[in-house]
């Protein structure tokens, strides 16, 4: 008489299976994407701004960013497609060199030494040579731990940042 709706399986906790993950487009988790950046670049700032204008601040720098070059989003994910961890890359003409290259502007993994951020940087600079890059570069802060890993992964040192808090 009365029809029951199955209930879907419980999934086992994203931790037990991050380790079998494989990389995909991201254009599908761009809200997952978007929503755990502005959670870990919150911790990286230096100033004092309420969440409000943290936010607004956030959304306006990602939609002036989105607004030039050819972007491309990939995305790990575990056997049942949930966000792990993702790279933002972006094809632009070098304000140097003037060839084509890309800008990495955001790799990010929930889980951390286990491949993911070594899988998504292979796919970036794979999809970056297939679309004409030349080079690759990206922005890592001094005491950021990930600058050993970069360097580990045959990024050099070009430039240096200069900065004054006024």
């Amino acid at each position: 008489m009365f029809s029951r709706r199955k209930k879907p399986p419980e999934l086992p906790p994203v931790e037990k299976t991050a380790g079998e993950f494989r990389v995909v487009d991201g254009e599908e988790y761009l809200d997952e994407i978007f929503e755990n950046d502005m959670k870990i670049s919150r911790s990286f700032t230096r100033f004092q701004l309420s969440n409000e204008e943290y936010e607004e601040n956030y959304e306006k720098v990602i939609k002036s960013l989105l607004s030039t070059g050819e972007h491309k989003f990939f995305v790990a994910v575990d056997k049942y497609g949930r966000y792990l961890g993702h790279v933002w890359v972006c094809l632009k003409v070098d304000t140097v060199d003037f060839v084509p290259s890309a800008y990495i502007y955001d790799i990010e993994t929930l889980f951390p030494g286990i491949g993911i951020g070594s899988a998504l940087l292979e796919k970036a600079e794979e999809w970056a040579r297939k679309n004409g890059a030349r080079k690759v570069s990206l922005r890592v802060d001094v005491n950021n731990p990930a600058r050993k890993w970069y360097s580990e992964k045959d990024y050099s040192e070009r430039a240096v940042i200069m900065e004054k808090p006024l």
